[in-house]
Protein backbone atom coordinates (compact mmCIF):
# COMPACT_ATOMS: atom_id res chain seq x y z
CA UNK A 1 0.00 0.00 0.00
CA UNK A 2 1.19 3.53 -0.75
CA UNK A 3 1.84 6.16 1.90
CA UNK A 4 -1.22 6.26 4.22
CA UNK A 5 -0.12 9.25 6.31
CA UNK A 6 -3.12 11.29 7.42
CA UNK A 7 -2.95 14.74 5.82
CA UNK A 8 -6.30 16.23 6.78
CA UNK A 9 -9.92 15.84 7.77
CA UNK A 10 -13.25 17.02 6.40
CA UNK A 11 -16.18 17.29 8.82
CA UNK A 12 -19.84 17.67 7.82
CA UNK A 13 -22.35 18.77 10.46
CA UNK A 14 -26.04 19.19 9.65
CA UNK A 15 -29.61 18.37 10.60
CA UNK A 16 -31.53 15.53 8.96
CA UNK A 17 -35.23 16.41 9.03
CA UNK A 18 -37.91 13.80 8.40
CA UNK A 19 -40.33 14.75 5.64
CA UNK A 20 -42.33 11.56 6.11
CA UNK A 21 -42.56 9.04 8.97
CA UNK A 22 -39.54 6.81 9.58
CA UNK A 23 -39.47 3.07 10.36
CA UNK A 24 -36.19 1.57 11.61
CA UNK A 25 -36.90 -1.73 13.32
CA UNK A 26 -35.15 -2.78 16.49
CA UNK A 27 -36.14 -6.45 16.44
CA UNK A 28 -38.30 -5.95 19.54
CA UNK A 29 -42.05 -6.60 19.47
CA UNK A 30 -43.32 -5.96 22.99
CA UNK A 31 -45.60 -3.03 22.10
CA UNK A 32 -45.96 -3.52 18.33
CA UNK A 33 -44.97 -6.03 15.66
CA UNK A 34 -42.17 -3.64 14.63
CA UNK A 35 -40.64 -1.25 17.19
CA UNK A 36 -38.26 1.57 16.23
CA UNK A 37 -34.67 1.78 17.51
CA UNK A 38 -34.32 3.61 20.84
CA UNK A 39 -31.29 4.62 22.89
CA UNK A 40 -30.80 3.92 26.60
CA UNK A 41 -32.98 6.94 27.45
CA UNK A 42 -35.86 5.59 25.38
CA UNK A 43 -35.48 8.22 22.64
CA UNK A 44 -35.54 7.12 18.99
CA UNK A 45 -32.37 7.47 16.93
CA UNK A 46 -31.01 6.55 13.50
CA UNK A 47 -28.09 4.09 13.71
CA UNK A 48 -25.06 5.04 11.65
CA UNK A 49 -25.07 1.61 9.99
CA UNK A 50 -28.51 2.27 8.48
CA UNK A 51 -27.60 5.67 7.01
CA UNK A 52 -24.13 4.63 5.79
CA UNK A 53 -25.48 1.52 4.10
CA UNK A 54 -28.15 3.50 2.28
CA UNK A 55 -25.67 6.17 1.17
CA UNK A 56 -23.16 3.64 -0.14
CA UNK A 57 -25.82 1.64 -1.99
CA UNK A 58 -27.26 4.79 -3.57
CA UNK A 59 -23.87 6.05 -4.69
CA UNK A 60 -22.60 2.75 -6.08
CA UNK A 61 -25.88 1.98 -7.87
CA UNK A 62 -26.25 5.39 -9.50
CA UNK A 63 -22.71 6.56 -10.20
CA UNK A 64 -21.81 6.57 -13.89
CA UNK A 65 -18.03 6.14 -13.33
CA UNK A 66 -17.64 2.92 -11.32
CA UNK A 67 -13.90 2.30 -11.78
CA UNK A 68 -12.36 5.13 -9.79
CA UNK A 69 -9.94 3.52 -7.26
CA UNK A 70 -10.60 6.29 -4.73
CA UNK A 71 -14.17 5.00 -4.29
CA UNK A 72 -12.94 1.86 -2.50
CA UNK A 73 -10.68 3.97 -0.30
CA UNK A 74 -13.60 6.24 0.62
CA UNK A 75 -16.11 3.48 1.48
CA UNK A 76 -13.64 0.76 2.44
CA UNK A 77 -13.55 -2.88 1.36
CA UNK A 78 -14.81 -5.88 3.33
CA UNK A 79 -12.33 -8.16 5.04
CA UNK A 80 -11.22 -11.10 2.95
CA UNK A 81 -12.33 -14.60 3.91
CA UNK A 82 -10.59 -17.92 3.43
CA UNK A 83 -12.91 -18.65 0.48
CA UNK A 84 -11.80 -15.60 -1.50
CA UNK A 85 -9.68 -16.74 -4.43
CA UNK A 86 -8.89 -13.29 -5.80
CA UNK A 87 -6.07 -11.38 -4.14
CA UNK A 88 -7.53 -7.97 -3.41
CA UNK A 89 -6.08 -5.16 -1.34
CA UNK A 90 -8.10 -4.17 1.73
CA UNK A 91 -8.89 -0.57 2.59
CA UNK A 92 -10.14 0.90 5.84
CA UNK A 93 -13.04 3.25 5.17
CA UNK A 94 -12.17 6.95 5.13
CA UNK A 95 -15.83 7.79 5.85
CA UNK A 96 -17.11 7.82 9.43
CA UNK A 97 -20.73 8.49 10.37
CA UNK A 98 -21.97 8.81 13.94
CA UNK A 99 -25.35 7.63 15.20
CA UNK A 100 -27.98 10.32 14.62
CA UNK A 101 -29.71 11.52 17.80
CA UNK A 102 -32.12 14.36 18.45
CA UNK A 103 -31.66 17.38 20.67
CA UNK A 104 -34.12 16.55 23.48
CA UNK A 105 -34.98 20.21 24.17
CA UNK A 106 -35.47 21.40 20.59
CA UNK A 107 -36.06 18.43 18.27
CA UNK A 108 -38.53 16.19 20.05
CA UNK A 109 -39.15 12.99 18.06
CA UNK A 110 -42.65 11.60 18.54
CA UNK A 111 -43.44 7.90 18.20
CA UNK A 112 -46.81 6.62 17.05
CA UNK A 113 -48.24 3.23 16.13
CA UNK A 114 -49.82 2.57 12.76
CA UNK A 115 -51.95 -0.38 11.76
CA UNK A 116 -51.59 -2.34 8.56
CA UNK A 117 -53.54 -5.18 6.96
CA UNK A 118 -53.04 -7.34 3.89
CA UNK A 119 -55.83 -7.08 1.34
CA UNK A 120 -57.09 -9.97 -0.79
CA UNK A 121 -56.77 -8.68 -4.40
CA UNK A 122 -59.77 -10.77 -5.51
CA UNK A 123 -62.30 -9.62 -2.91
CA UNK A 124 -60.68 -6.30 -1.83
CA UNK A 125 -61.27 -7.35 1.79
CA UNK A 126 -58.84 -7.97 4.62
CA UNK A 127 -57.22 -11.40 4.78
CA UNK A 128 -57.79 -13.42 7.94
CA UNK A 129 -54.96 -13.08 10.52
CA UNK A 130 -53.11 -10.59 8.29
CA UNK A 131 -53.33 -7.53 10.54
CA UNK A 132 -50.12 -6.06 11.94
CA UNK A 133 -48.93 -2.84 13.55
CA UNK A 134 -45.64 -0.97 13.61
CA UNK A 135 -44.07 1.99 15.33
CA UNK A 136 -43.06 5.07 13.35
CA UNK A 137 -41.12 8.23 14.14
CA UNK A 138 -43.39 11.09 13.06
CA UNK A 139 -42.31 13.48 10.35
CA UNK A 140 -40.81 16.77 11.47
CA UNK A 141 -38.25 15.15 13.77
CA UNK A 142 -34.69 16.49 13.33
CA UNK A 143 -31.57 14.40 13.91
CA UNK A 144 -28.00 15.60 14.36
CA UNK A 145 -25.78 14.42 11.51
CA UNK A 146 -21.99 14.18 11.88
CA UNK A 147 -19.67 12.88 9.15
CA UNK A 148 -15.90 12.73 9.28
CA UNK A 149 -13.72 11.97 6.25
CA UNK A 150 -10.05 11.13 6.76
CA UNK A 151 -7.72 12.21 3.95
CA UNK A 152 -4.49 10.27 3.50
CA UNK A 153 -1.51 11.05 1.32
CA UNK A 154 -2.48 8.41 -1.23
CA UNK A 155 -6.07 9.73 -1.52
CA UNK A 156 -7.51 12.33 -3.88
CA UNK A 157 -9.14 15.20 -2.00
CA UNK A 158 -10.87 16.31 -5.20
CA UNK A 159 -12.55 12.90 -5.56
CA UNK A 160 -13.53 12.78 -1.89
CA UNK A 161 -15.05 16.26 -2.10
CA UNK A 162 -17.04 15.23 -5.19
CA UNK A 163 -18.37 12.14 -3.38
CA UNK A 164 -19.43 14.29 -0.41
CA UNK A 165 -20.98 16.85 -2.76
CA UNK A 166 -22.98 14.06 -4.44
CA UNK A 167 -24.27 12.69 -1.12
CA UNK A 168 -25.07 16.16 0.25
CA UNK A 169 -26.98 17.10 -2.90
CA UNK A 170 -29.00 13.88 -2.85
CA UNK A 171 -29.95 14.34 0.82
CA UNK A 172 -30.67 18.06 0.36
CA UNK A 173 -32.98 17.21 -2.56
CA UNK A 174 -34.75 14.50 -0.54
CA UNK A 175 -33.69 11.82 -3.05
CA UNK A 176 -32.46 9.18 -0.58
CA UNK A 177 -35.05 7.64 1.77
CA UNK A 178 -33.84 5.66 4.78
CA UNK A 179 -35.19 2.89 6.97
CA UNK A 180 -37.89 0.35 6.11
CA UNK A 181 -40.91 0.64 3.78
CA UNK A 182 -39.21 3.32 1.70
CA UNK A 183 -41.14 2.27 -1.42
CA UNK A 184 -44.34 3.02 0.50
CA UNK A 185 -43.35 6.60 1.24
CA UNK A 186 -41.59 6.18 4.58
CA UNK A 187 -38.16 7.55 5.45
CA UNK A 188 -38.10 10.61 3.19
CA UNK A 189 -35.69 13.12 4.69
CA UNK A 190 -33.91 16.35 3.86
CA UNK A 191 -30.57 17.83 4.88
CA UNK A 192 -30.64 21.29 6.49
CA UNK A 193 -28.34 23.58 8.51
CA UNK A 194 -25.29 22.35 6.62
CA UNK A 195 -21.78 23.23 7.86
CA UNK A 196 -18.55 21.92 6.32
CA UNK A 197 -15.09 22.15 7.90
CA UNK A 198 -11.76 21.43 6.17
CA UNK A 199 -8.66 20.72 8.27
CA UNK A 200 -5.26 20.72 6.61
CA UNK A 201 -2.82 18.94 8.95
CA UNK A 202 0.16 20.67 7.37
CA UNK A 203 -1.09 23.78 9.23
CA UNK A 204 -0.53 23.83 12.99
CA UNK A 205 -3.63 25.94 13.66
CA UNK A 206 -5.83 23.41 11.81
CA UNK A 207 -4.41 20.56 13.88
CA UNK A 208 -5.18 22.46 17.11
CA UNK A 209 -8.75 23.24 15.98
CA UNK A 210 -9.27 19.59 15.15
CA UNK A 211 -7.97 18.43 18.54
CA UNK A 212 -10.28 20.87 20.34
CA UNK A 213 -13.30 19.56 18.35
CA UNK A 214 -14.80 23.03 18.58
CA UNK A 215 -16.60 23.42 15.27
CA UNK A 216 -17.71 26.97 14.47
CA UNK A 217 -18.02 29.04 11.33
CA UNK A 218 -18.10 26.28 8.75
CA UNK A 219 -18.81 26.87 5.06
CA UNK A 220 -22.21 26.09 3.57
CA UNK A 221 -21.06 24.16 0.49
CA UNK A 222 -18.12 22.36 -1.05
CA UNK A 223 -16.19 23.81 -3.95
CA UNK A 224 -16.64 20.61 -5.92
CA UNK A 225 -19.04 19.40 -8.60
CA UNK A 226 -21.15 16.33 -7.71
CA UNK A 227 -20.65 13.22 -9.81
CA UNK A 228 -23.06 12.68 -12.67
CA UNK A 229 -25.58 10.14 -11.40
CA UNK A 230 -27.72 7.83 -13.49
CA UNK A 231 -31.36 8.89 -13.61
CA UNK A 232 -33.39 6.17 -15.30
CA UNK A 233 -36.63 7.01 -13.49
CA UNK A 234 -40.21 7.28 -14.73
CA UNK A 235 -42.17 9.76 -12.59
CA UNK A 236 -45.86 10.65 -12.29
CA UNK A 237 -46.94 13.61 -10.15
CA UNK A 238 -50.69 14.18 -10.22
CA UNK A 239 -53.34 16.20 -8.38
CA UNK A 240 -56.93 15.13 -7.82
CA UNK A 241 -60.18 16.44 -6.40
CA UNK A 242 -62.23 14.25 -4.07
CA UNK A 243 -65.57 13.50 -5.72
CA UNK A 244 -67.50 12.67 -2.54
CA UNK A 245 -65.46 11.79 0.54
CA UNK A 246 -62.41 9.80 1.56
CA UNK A 247 -61.31 7.95 4.67
CA UNK A 248 -58.05 6.17 5.44
CA UNK A 249 -59.32 4.41 8.50
CA UNK A 250 -57.52 4.88 11.81
CA UNK A 251 -58.86 4.07 15.24
CA UNK A 252 -58.77 6.72 17.92
CA UNK A 253 -57.26 6.07 21.33
CA UNK A 254 -59.68 8.50 22.99
CA UNK A 255 -63.07 7.32 24.23
CA UNK A 256 -64.89 10.50 23.13
CA UNK A 257 -63.78 10.19 19.48
CA UNK A 258 -65.63 8.35 16.68
CA UNK A 259 -65.08 4.64 16.15
CA UNK A 260 -63.12 5.39 12.97
CA UNK A 261 -61.33 8.56 11.93
CA UNK A 262 -59.02 9.31 9.02
CA UNK A 263 -55.29 8.75 9.42
CA UNK A 264 -53.19 11.77 10.39
CA UNK A 265 -49.50 12.48 10.75
CA UNK A 266 -48.04 15.42 12.68
CA UNK A 267 -51.53 16.90 12.97
CA UNK A 268 -52.33 16.69 9.22
CA UNK A 269 -54.58 14.21 7.46
CA UNK A 270 -52.55 12.08 5.03
CA UNK A 271 -52.89 9.57 2.23
CA UNK A 272 -50.30 6.96 3.32
CA UNK A 273 -48.07 5.31 0.78
CA UNK A 274 -49.05 1.85 2.05
CA UNK A 275 -52.70 2.38 1.06
CA UNK A 276 -51.88 4.00 -2.28
CA UNK A 277 -49.25 1.45 -3.26
CA UNK A 278 -51.57 -1.43 -2.42
CA UNK A 279 -54.32 0.12 -4.55
CA UNK A 280 -51.95 0.65 -7.49
CA UNK A 281 -50.56 -2.88 -7.23
CA UNK A 282 -53.99 -4.52 -7.18
CA UNK A 283 -55.21 -2.50 -10.16
CA UNK A 284 -52.00 -3.20 -12.10
CA UNK A 285 -52.52 -6.93 -11.58
CA UNK A 286 -56.14 -6.64 -12.70
CA UNK A 287 -55.09 -4.84 -15.90
CA UNK A 288 -52.49 -7.51 -16.73
CA UNK A 289 -54.97 -10.30 -16.09
CA UNK A 290 -57.52 -8.58 -18.35
CA UNK A 291 -54.99 -8.24 -21.19
CA UNK A 292 -53.35 -11.64 -20.70
CA UNK A 293 -54.35 -14.56 -23.02
CA UNK A 294 -56.27 -17.28 -21.18
CA UNK A 295 -53.59 -19.95 -21.64
CA UNK A 296 -50.95 -17.75 -19.96
CA UNK A 297 -53.17 -17.04 -16.93
CA UNK A 298 -52.71 -20.67 -15.87
CA UNK A 299 -48.97 -20.22 -15.45
CA UNK A 300 -49.44 -16.96 -13.50
CA UNK A 301 -47.58 -14.68 -15.93
CA UNK A 302 -49.34 -11.51 -14.61
CA UNK A 303 -48.49 -12.37 -11.00
CA UNK A 304 -44.82 -12.86 -11.84
CA UNK A 305 -44.63 -9.58 -13.74
CA UNK A 306 -46.20 -7.71 -10.81
CA UNK A 307 -43.85 -9.35 -8.30
CA UNK A 308 -40.84 -8.28 -10.37
CA UNK A 309 -42.15 -4.69 -10.52
CA UNK A 310 -43.55 -4.16 -7.02
CA UNK A 311 -41.42 -6.66 -5.11
CA UNK A 312 -42.28 -9.55 -2.81
CA UNK A 313 -41.77 -10.43 0.82
CA UNK A 314 -42.84 -13.20 3.13
CA UNK A 315 -42.10 -16.83 3.91
CA UNK A 316 -43.62 -18.38 0.78
CA UNK A 317 -41.75 -16.34 -1.85
CA UNK A 318 -38.19 -15.34 -2.54
CA UNK A 319 -37.84 -11.67 -1.52
CA UNK A 320 -37.55 -9.19 -4.40
CA UNK A 321 -36.84 -5.47 -3.98
CA UNK A 322 -39.60 -3.49 -5.66
CA UNK A 323 -38.88 -0.70 -8.14
CA UNK A 324 -42.12 1.27 -7.63
CA UNK A 325 -42.05 4.01 -5.02
CA UNK A 326 -44.96 6.16 -3.89
CA UNK A 327 -44.97 9.04 -1.41
CA UNK A 328 -47.09 9.84 1.60
CA UNK A 329 -48.92 13.11 0.96
CA UNK A 330 -51.11 15.44 3.00
CA UNK A 331 -54.80 15.68 2.11
CA UNK A 332 -55.67 19.38 1.80
CA UNK A 333 -58.75 21.61 1.53
CA UNK A 334 -60.95 19.14 3.39
CA UNK A 335 -63.01 19.04 6.56
CA UNK A 336 -63.87 16.00 8.70
CA UNK A 337 -67.58 15.35 9.18
CA UNK A 338 -69.06 12.95 11.74
CA UNK A 339 -71.47 10.37 10.29
CA UNK A 340 -73.49 7.84 12.25
CA UNK A 341 -74.11 4.46 10.63
CA UNK A 342 -75.78 1.20 11.54
CA UNK A 343 -75.44 -2.34 10.24
CA UNK A 344 -78.46 -3.85 8.45
CA UNK A 345 -79.53 -7.49 8.57
CA UNK A 346 -79.55 -8.59 4.93
CA UNK A 347 -82.14 -11.29 5.57
CA UNK A 348 -84.77 -9.25 7.39
CA UNK A 349 -83.88 -5.77 6.17
CA UNK A 350 -83.95 -4.58 9.78
CA UNK A 351 -81.24 -3.14 11.97
CA UNK A 352 -78.87 -5.32 13.96
CA UNK A 353 -78.79 -4.59 17.68
CA UNK A 354 -75.58 -3.11 19.13
CA UNK A 355 -74.31 -2.50 15.58
CA UNK A 356 -74.39 1.30 15.73
CA UNK A 357 -71.06 2.91 14.85
CA UNK A 358 -69.80 6.25 13.65
CA UNK A 359 -66.95 7.42 11.42
CA UNK A 360 -65.37 10.72 10.44
CA UNK A 361 -64.54 10.80 6.71
CA UNK A 362 -63.00 13.80 4.97
CA UNK A 363 -65.12 15.94 2.63
CA UNK A 364 -63.77 18.53 0.16
CA UNK A 365 -64.48 22.19 0.87
CA UNK A 366 -64.95 22.79 -2.86
CA UNK A 367 -65.69 20.39 -5.70
CA UNK A 368 -62.55 21.34 -7.66
CA UNK A 369 -60.12 21.59 -4.73
CA UNK A 370 -56.72 19.98 -5.35
CA UNK A 371 -57.11 17.84 -2.26
CA UNK A 372 -55.10 14.72 -3.07
CA UNK A 373 -51.60 14.48 -4.56
CA UNK A 374 -50.16 11.27 -5.96
CA UNK A 375 -46.45 10.75 -6.64
CA UNK A 376 -45.30 7.51 -8.32
CA UNK A 377 -41.76 6.61 -9.39
CA UNK A 378 -40.49 3.53 -11.25
CA UNK A 379 -36.73 3.02 -11.01
CA UNK A 380 -34.84 1.33 -13.83
CA UNK A 381 -38.13 1.14 -15.70
CA UNK A 382 -39.04 -0.69 -18.88
CA UNK A 383 -41.37 0.95 -21.44
CA UNK A 384 -44.21 -1.50 -20.76
CA UNK A 385 -44.03 -0.76 -17.02
CA UNK A 386 -44.40 2.95 -17.73
CA UNK A 387 -47.34 2.12 -19.99
CA UNK A 388 -48.96 0.04 -17.24
CA UNK A 389 -48.64 2.93 -14.78
CA UNK A 390 -50.24 5.27 -17.33
CA UNK A 391 -53.25 2.95 -17.47
CA UNK A 392 -53.47 3.04 -13.67
CA UNK A 393 -53.32 6.86 -13.83
CA UNK A 394 -56.16 6.81 -16.37
CA UNK A 395 -58.33 4.76 -13.98
CA UNK A 396 -57.61 7.16 -11.10
CA UNK A 397 -58.25 10.18 -13.33
CA UNK A 398 -61.56 8.85 -14.70
CA UNK A 399 -63.07 8.01 -11.29
CA UNK A 400 -62.74 4.26 -11.88
CA UNK A 401 -60.24 3.48 -9.10
CA UNK A 402 -61.01 4.42 -5.51
CA UNK A 403 -58.48 4.67 -2.66
CA UNK A 404 -58.86 4.26 1.08
CA UNK A 405 -61.64 2.58 3.00
CA UNK A 406 -65.42 2.27 2.67
CA UNK A 407 -65.24 2.11 -1.13
CA UNK A 408 -68.52 0.17 -1.21
CA UNK A 409 -70.42 3.30 -0.16
CA UNK A 410 -68.70 5.58 -2.66
CA UNK A 411 -65.75 6.92 -0.71
CA UNK A 412 -62.27 7.42 -2.16
CA UNK A 413 -63.29 8.29 -5.75
CA UNK A 414 -60.97 10.90 -7.32
CA UNK A 415 -61.25 13.27 -10.25
CA UNK A 416 -58.09 14.22 -12.17
CA UNK A 417 -57.05 17.89 -12.29
CA UNK A 418 -53.36 17.87 -13.24
CA UNK A 419 -50.60 15.39 -14.08
CA UNK A 420 -46.93 15.80 -14.92
CA UNK A 421 -45.10 12.79 -16.34
CA UNK A 422 -41.28 12.82 -16.63
CA UNK A 423 -38.90 10.27 -18.15
CA UNK A 424 -35.39 10.60 -19.52
CA UNK A 425 -35.24 14.15 -20.96
CA UNK A 426 -38.98 14.42 -21.70
CA UNK A 427 -41.91 15.87 -19.81
CA UNK A 428 -45.66 15.87 -20.44
CA UNK A 429 -48.24 17.94 -18.57
CA UNK A 430 -51.90 16.87 -18.74
CA UNK A 431 -54.81 19.11 -17.75
CA UNK A 432 -58.57 18.74 -18.33
CA UNK A 433 -60.53 20.92 -20.74
CA UNK A 434 -64.11 21.16 -21.99
CA UNK A 435 -63.17 19.07 -25.04
CA UNK A 436 -61.24 16.41 -23.14
CA UNK A 437 -57.57 16.69 -22.20
CA UNK A 438 -54.80 19.16 -22.99
CA UNK A 439 -51.30 17.80 -23.66
CA UNK A 440 -48.28 20.07 -23.38
CA UNK A 441 -46.28 18.01 -25.90
CA UNK A 442 -48.00 15.88 -28.55
CA UNK A 443 -44.83 13.92 -29.41
CA UNK A 444 -44.34 13.00 -25.74
CA UNK A 445 -48.01 11.96 -25.52
CA UNK A 446 -47.53 9.75 -28.58
CA UNK A 447 -44.50 8.05 -26.97
CA UNK A 448 -46.48 7.34 -23.80
CA UNK A 449 -49.25 5.88 -25.94
CA UNK A 450 -46.66 3.55 -27.49
CA UNK A 451 -45.57 2.55 -23.97
CA UNK A 452 -49.17 1.58 -23.16
CA UNK A 453 -49.36 -0.62 -26.27
CA UNK A 454 -46.30 -2.54 -25.11
CA UNK A 455 -48.14 -3.88 -22.04
CA UNK A 456 -50.01 -6.51 -24.06
CA UNK A 457 -46.87 -7.31 -26.07
CA UNK A 458 -44.91 -7.98 -22.88
CA UNK A 459 -47.43 -10.59 -21.74
CA UNK A 460 -47.03 -12.73 -24.86
CA UNK A 461 -43.30 -12.16 -25.39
Amino acid sequence: MEDATITGKTVVIAKLELKSPLVIGSGQDEFADIEVMKDKKGDPFIPATSLTGVLRHYFEENISDKNNPNFECFWGTPKKTSNDEEEKEEFQSSFICRDLHTDPYTDDAKIRIRDGVKIDPRTQTALDKAKYDFEIIEKGAKFNLFWEVTLRKNNSKETYDRILASLIKALADGTIPIGAKTNSGFGKCKLTNLQIFDFDFSRKEDVLEWLKQDFKGGKSKLNAEPFQLLNDVFTIDAKFAIKNSIIIRAYSEKVDMPDATSLSSAGKFVLPGTSLKGTIRHRSLKILKTLCPADLLKVEIPERKIDELFGTAGKDKEPIKGRVRVEEKEINYIEPVLQNRIKIDRFTGGTIKTALFDSMPLWPKKDDSESVEVSIKIFDYKPWEAGLMMQVLKDLWCEDLAVGGEKSIGRGVLNGLYARIKWKDKELVITPSEKGLNFSDESAASELNDFAKKVREELVA
